[in-house]
C-alpha cells in the first residue's frame, strides 16, 4: 500500500504442483496422493519507507555535519513530538556520509554502488543497494508555460517607480531589501534568483517551474505562513539550484535533471529530489511525512531483497 509505514512484509507465495512435476511431487507420491502445495516465501522492501525523500539520482554527498529526520504536519508543527527517523536518502548512484552528518532513517545507493560513511556520521537505520533504479518522471512544464498567474505578480519598488521582478527574458529577480507576497498560484520563469536581505513571502498552494537555474542567496527570507511543505512547490526542468541561507524553508524541490547544492545553517522542512545531490553546512532536512497525503510522487518501490 501507498501509504505504509512498515520497511518490510513477508509474502508467501503457494501454487498447486501436479503429477506432471516429478520433483515437487516426489514426496506427495510416497504419501500416497498425485497433487501437493508448494510455497515460498520472502521478504519485500517498501523502497517508499526506505528510498528517499532527500534524493540525488546520479548521486548523493552529505558532508560537513548537517542532519536529517522527519514529523508530521498532520500532527503537529515540527518539535510537537519526538523527531521521526523517516529522514532517508537515496541515489541510483553512490552515497557518500562524513564528518559528523546524522540521517535519522536509511540510506540506499543505486544497484551495484555503496554508502560509503567515514568520520563520526551517523545512519540510525539501514544502509545498503536497491535493485532498481528510481525511475522519477521529469518536469514537464510545458503547460505553465502558456497557463500561469505571472500577471498576478505584484510590482516591487524601483527607484522612484514599481517595476515587476520579471524581466523581458522572463527571469524573477528579488535583491536588496526588496519584499514580495505572491498570491497563491502557478508560475512559470526561467532564472529564479533571491539575494541579499530580500523578503519572499506565499500564504497558500504555490507552483514554481523554474526552467534556468534556482539561486538563494545572502539573509533572504522565505516565508510560508501556512508552514506546511505541500503548499509551497519548486518545479526544475534542469540547470542548477544552489541555495545558501540562514532561514529556513518550508516547501518541496523537485529537480530531477538539476544539480542541487544545499547550503547554510537554516532548516529545510519538506523535501529534495536532484539530479546530483549535496547536503552540507550545518542545517537539518526535516521530512513532513504528511506529503504522501497530498499526492505528492515520491519514490515507492517494492523490491525483493530475500
Amino acid at each position: 500500500p501507498y501509504g505504509m509505514q512498515a520497511n518490510a512484509v513477508r509474502v508467501r507465495l503457494t501454487r498447486t504442483e501436479t503429477a506432471g512435476n516429478p520433483l515437487s511431487l516426489f514426496f506427495a507420491r510416497v504419501l500416497g496422493t498425485d497433487t501437493a502445495n508448494t510455497s515460498a516465501s520472502a521478504t519485500a522492501m517498501f523502497d517508499r519507507a526506505l528510498c528517499g525523500p532527500f534524493v540525488g539520482i546520479d548521486w548523493l554527498s552529505v558532508p560537513g555535519n548537517p542532519q536529517t529526520d522527519s514529523y508530521d504536519s498532520e500532527k503537529g508543527l515540527y518539535g510537537f513530538s519526538s523527531p521521526g527517523h523517516r529522514g532517508s536518502i537515496c541515489s541510483d548512484g553512490p552515497i557518500s556520509v562524513e564528518g559528523a552528518a546524522i540521517v535519522r532513517g536509511h540510506a540506499r545507493a543505486g544497484k551495484g554502488h555503496s554508502v560509503v560513511q567515514t568520520g563520526g556520521s551517523v545512519i540510525t537505520r539501514s544502509k545498503g543497494s536497491r535493485m532498481k533504479p528510481l525511475e522519477l518522471p521529469p518536469v514537464d512544464a510545458s503547460e505553465a508555460a502558456w497557463n500561469n498567474d505571472n500577471d498576478q505578480i505584484p510590482l516591487i519598488p524601483q527607484g522612484n517607480s514599481a517595476v515587476s521582478p520579471v524581466d523581458g527574458n522572463g527571469n524573477f529577480l528579488l535583491d536588496g531589501n526588496k519584499s514580495i507576497e505572491l498570491p497563491p498560484g502557478t508560475y512559470y520563469f526561467n532564472d529564479f534568483t533571491l539575494e541579499g536581505q530580500a523578503t519572499f513571502t506565499t500564504s497558500g498552494p504555490t507552483t514554481i517551474y523554474v526552467t534556468g537555474n534556482l539561486r538563494r542567496a545572502g539573509g533572504v527570507t522565505v516565508t510560508n505562513t501556512s508552514q506546511l511543505a505541500a503548499n509551497l512547490q519548486i518545479r526544475m526542468t534542469g540547470g542548477t539550484a544552489d541555495i545558501t541561507s540562514t532561514n529556513d524553508f518550508y516547501g518541496v524541490i523537485y529537480a530531477p535533471n538539476t544539480h542541487v547544492t544545499l547550503d547554510g545553517d537554516s532548516d529545510l522542512f519538506g523535501a529534495i529530489v536532484g539530479k546530483t545531490l549535496t547536503v552540507t553546512g550545518s542545517g537539518t532536512g526535516h521530512y513532513d511525512e504528511s506529503l504522501a497525503l497530498e499526492g505528492l510522487e515520491f519514490p515507492k518501490r517494492t523490491t525483493l531483497v530475500d
